[in-house]
C-alpha cells in the first residue's frame, strides 16, 4: 500500500549565513577540541571526550540539515587533530554525528527528531549497526538481520538469526546508549527489505544492556584503540513501532505502507 504525505515545499529558501574558518563559531568549537588527546587514552575516556562534546550543543545533531556549512567546518577543524592523534576520536565523531545521527534526520519522523534532540542534551552515544559480520565486500547490501513486525503486541522483533547476522565492526558499540539497527523487515508474510530502526542499546537509568542484545568486543588494532568497535548480536529483541524509522515508510494497520513513492510520483491504486 501507498500513502500520501505532504508534498515538499517548492518555495525557495534564504541562504543561512555561513561561519567562517577563523569566525566566533569556529574559534569557540577549537577551543573545545583543543584538549583531545590519544595517547593513553582509553575508549572510555574518549567516549566521554565525545559525551562532552554532545551535550554542549555546540553542534547540534540537526546542523548536518539546518547548518550544513558549520556542520562540515567542524569536521575540517577536527581533521587536523588526525595526523597527531590518529583515526581514532575522527571515526567516532562522525559515526556519532554522520551515521547515527544523519540517518535519524534524514530517515525519521517529527517524533524521531525530537528524541534526537533528547538524546543530545542528555549526552547520549549512538552506534550505526549495518555492516553484518559474513556480509565481507557486499557490506551494507547484504543485511540478514531480520525485523518482524508482531501485530498482536504492535512490536518489531529483532533477530541475528545466525552468527553471521551479527553486526560487525561496530564502531562506539561497546559504549553507545543508542542504535540505529537496520534489518530485513517482514510484515504479515511480506518482507519489505532493510528498514533503520531507533533501538535503545542500554537502561537509560542503569546503563546495561538492553535484554535481548549481547555485544563483545573486536580487540586491540593496530591504530585507532581509543575506538571500540564492537560485534552485536540481537535475540528476539522487542522495539515498539515507533523505532521503526518512518519517514518514508510505515506499518499501518498491520501493512507494510511505503510514502517515497507518492512523493515522488502521486497516489496510486
Amino acid at each position: 500500500m501507498l500513502a500520501a504525505l505532504p508534498a515538499p515545499p517548492t518555495a525557495g529558501f534564504a541562504s543561512p549565513p555561513r561561519d567562517a574558518e577563523d569566525g566566533p563559531w569556529a574559534t569557540s568549537f577549537a577551543s573545545r577540541v583543543a584538549n583531545l588527546r590519544s595517547e593513553g587514552v582509553t575508549y572510555e575516556d574518549s567516549a566521554a571526550f565525545l559525551r562532552a562534546l554532545t551535550k554542549s550543543g555546540i553542534l547540534r545533531f540537526t546542523d548536518i540539515r539546518d547548518r550544513p556549512d558549520r556542520f562540515f567546518l567542524a569536521h575540517r577543524l577536527l581533521a587536523k587533530h588526525a595526523p597527531e592523534h590518529g583515526p581514532g576520536f575522527w571515526i567516532r565523531f562522525t559515526v556519532q554525528f554522520n551515521l547515527f545521527a544523519g540517518t535519524v534526520v534524514a530517515l525519521g519522523g517529527p517524533a524521531h527528531l525530537k528524541q534526537l534532540d533528547a538524546i543530545q542534551d542528555a549526552g547520549q552515544l549512538g552506534c550505526f549497526g549495518l555492516t553484518e559480520r559474513l556480509a565481507g565486500v557486499n557490506s551494507g547490501l547484504v543485511v540478514d538481520t531480520t525485523a518482524t513486525w508482531d501485530a498482536p503486541t504492535q512490536t518489531f522483533i529483532i533477530n541475528s538469526p545466525s552468527e553471521g547476522a551479527a553486526k560487525n565492526w561496530i564502531s562506539q558499540g561497546l559504549c553507545a546508549e543508542k542504535a540505529v539497527c537496520v534489518a530485513d523487515l517482514t510484515v504479515g508474510n511480506k518482507r519489505c527489505g532493510p528498514h533503520a530502526f531507533l533501538i535503545d542499546m542500554r537502561n537509560n537509568s542503569t546503563l546495561e544492556l538492553t535484554p535481548g542484545i549481547t555485544v563483545g568486543d573486536m580487540g586491540r588494532k593496530t591504530t585507532g584503540n581509543d575506538l571500540d568497535n564492537a560485534w552485536v548480536r540481537f535475540d528476539s529483541l522487542r522495539v515498539p513501532k515507533s523505532a521503526l524509522l518512518n519517514r518514508y515508510g510505515d506499518v499501518i494497520n498491520g501493512e507494510s505502507i511505503l510514502h517515497i513513492f507518492v512523493w515522488l510520483y502521486g497516489q496510486l491504486d
